[in-house]
């Protein structure tokens, strides 16, 4: 039986914990699990029936370990278990910015890469995926078969995770963000907030199910009926929303760009 290691249990390495279990993907008698705050990983073990461990027993006794840390601490973790993390083990990272080069320098286990979605909460979040020249075609299948359990799982090219995380992991946040500006607005024409909110979340479910038959731009051309009310709100996003995106993927790449540069930092530390 298959055992898999959990080392990180914040709000992403919980949640996978939480689907896994839940959908019967994994069996909790499988997972081992540990963090550095222990009331944290005890509170999932209390609730999913999981085993909280330590680090060490995590990657001592596991054939599939997440990693779930922050990207500024994946270096040191790795350190201090490299020792453990033999190519018998399948190590999967789900830290950004930490690129299979660098993991490859810092223990010699088969490695991927996995960008989950808070969206699989609900079991329609895209893990993008990327596997290491030493994974196997099992392993391809194992990682991919968990992911697509909770959502769906894309297999791309890692020169391309920062945008595409754009368009999946950090998407929900966007949404709500423009979604609440929208109310904003409405609420600026005294529209109550409340009712505002109701209704642009009901009209959002509405709008993802017919987007599943229909292409965005399809859509468009259904609602948004020439010379009409809709057209002319359509032509405003059209001529002002492109800025605002580049300058969006222009943010998040400088970002990335920073954590980067600090983890070269460390490493050379």
């Amino acid at each position: 039986m298959t055992t898999f290691g959990f080392i990180g249990t914040g709000h992403l390495g919980s949640m996978l914990v939480k689907q896994f279990v839940e959908t019967g993907a994994i069996k909790a008698e499988q997972i081992l699990a540990s963090n550095r705050t222990q009331e944290k990983v005890d509170r999932l073990a209390d609730a999913f029936g999981i085993r909280p461990v330590s680090n060490r027993v995590v990657a001592e006794r596991s054939d599939v370990i997440f990693i779930c840390v922050r990207p500024l601490e994946v270096r040191d973790v790795l350190n201090d278990l490299a020792y453990l993390l033999n190519s018998q083990k399948l190590v999967v990272s789900v830290a950004g910015d930490v690129s299979l080069e660098k993991l490859q320098g810092l223990c010699p286990a088969r490695l991927a890469r996995a960008f989950p979605s808070m969206a699989s909460l609900k079991l329609q979040g895209v893990t993008l995926l990327v596997f290491g020249d030493n994974t196997t075609a099992q392993d391809q299948r194992l990682i991919a078969g968990l992911f697509n359990a909770i959502g769906q799982a894309v297999e791309v090219e890692e020169k391309d995770f920062a945008v595409l995380a754009d368009l999946t992991s950090s998407a929900p946040g966007y949404y709500a963000a423009l979604m609440r500006e929208f109310v904003l607005a409405a609420e600026r024409r005294e529209i109550s907030p409340e009712l505002a909110e109701r209704l642009v979340k009901q009209t959002l479910l509405g709008t993802a199910l017919l987007l599943e038959e229909e292409s965005f731009a399809g859509l468009i051309e259904s609602v948004a009926t020439k010379g009409g009310i809709t057209e002319a709100g359509v032509l405003v996003i059209q001529h002002e929303a492109p800025a605002m995106f580049d300058q969006l993927f222009q943010a998040t790449e400088d970002r990335h760009e920073q954590v980067r540069k600090k983890i070269d930092l460390i490493r050379k530390v």
